[in-house]
């Protein structure tokens, strides 16, 4: 299955160790095309999350129900960013917007002082 950025799949995170995410759940690719491309075999995503958190900041970015093809509204957890093995990737479910990209972009440069 081909990978690419800006997309989310269902990423099996298991198992769950202290912050890091468990379960099967939608990740959203952050690492390039370039790197995807070249078959690396693992791939930085960003995890979601179904607990919504009012007021959360820069570090989360809410989807609604069906943007980039989640079930449920959930949280982009920006401030988790993570490298998975690319055999833990599913299936694809969908992308975001370049508008939402560019948001999600601009708020990594933020966290990451790039």
């Amino acid at each position: 299955m081909p990978i690419k950025r800006g997309h989310l799949y269902i990423v099996d995170f298991n198992p769950r160790i202290k912050t890091k995410p468990g379960k099967l759940r939608p990740a959203l690719v952050l690492q390039s095309d370039l790197i995807n491309e070249a078959e690396y075999p693992s791939t930085i995503v960003i995890p979601t999350t179904t607990r919504i958190v009012e007021n959360p900041g820069i570090l989360r970015l809410h989807l609604k129900k069906g943007q980039g093809g989640v079930g449920r509204d959930s949280d982009l957890l920006l401030g988790q960013l993570i490298a998975v093995a690319n055999e833990s990737f599913r299936k694809e479910i969908g992308s975001l917007t370049h508008a939402l990209m560019e948001e999600v972009d601009n708020r990594i440069r933020i966290i990451l002082s790039l």
